[in-house]
C-alpha cells in the first residue's frame, strides 16, 4: 500500500492526515459494520480522530463522527466511561445505536 499526507491540516490545532494513495483499497470486512467515532475535547485523540474517520470513509466504511462538544458535552478526556457525565455520553452512543439498528432491521 502507498500513502499520501495532507498538504496542510484541516485546522491549526489538528495534525495532517495520512490517506491511501488512489485507488484506495476497500476494507471489505468492515463494510457491513456501522462504526461510531466519538471525540471528546480533552482527549489526546482530539488532534487526529478526524484522520481516522477520513481513512475509514476512503476505505468505504460507514462511519459516523460525533464531536461531543458539538452536542453539548464539553471538557471530557479520553476515558469516557470514567467521566462524571458518562450517562450523557452513553446516551449519545445509545441514540446512534438505536438509529443505526432500526435502519438495518
Amino acid at each position: 500500500m502507498k500513502f499520501v499526507r495532507q498538504e496542510r491540516a484541516d485546522a491549526a490545532d489538528l495534525v495532517r492526515c495520512w490517506a491511501q494513495a488512489e485507488p484506495a483499497r476497500t476494507l471489505i470486512n468492515l463494510q457491513r459494520i456501522p462504526v461510531l467515532v466519538m471525540q471528546a475535547e480533552a482527549s489526546y485523540h482530539a488532534t487526529y480522530d478526524q484522520c481516522t474517520v477520513a481513512y475509514l470513509r476512503q476505505a468505504r466504511v460507514s462511519v459516523r463522527f460525533v464531536r461531543l462538544a458539538d452536542v453539548g458535552i464539553k471538557g471530557n478526556g479520553h476515558m469516557l466511561m470514567l467521566e462524571k457525565n458518562n450517562l450523557d455520553i452513553a446516551a449519545v452512543a445509545d441514540r446512534w445505536l438505536r438509529e443505526t439498528v432500526e435502519k438495518r432491521d
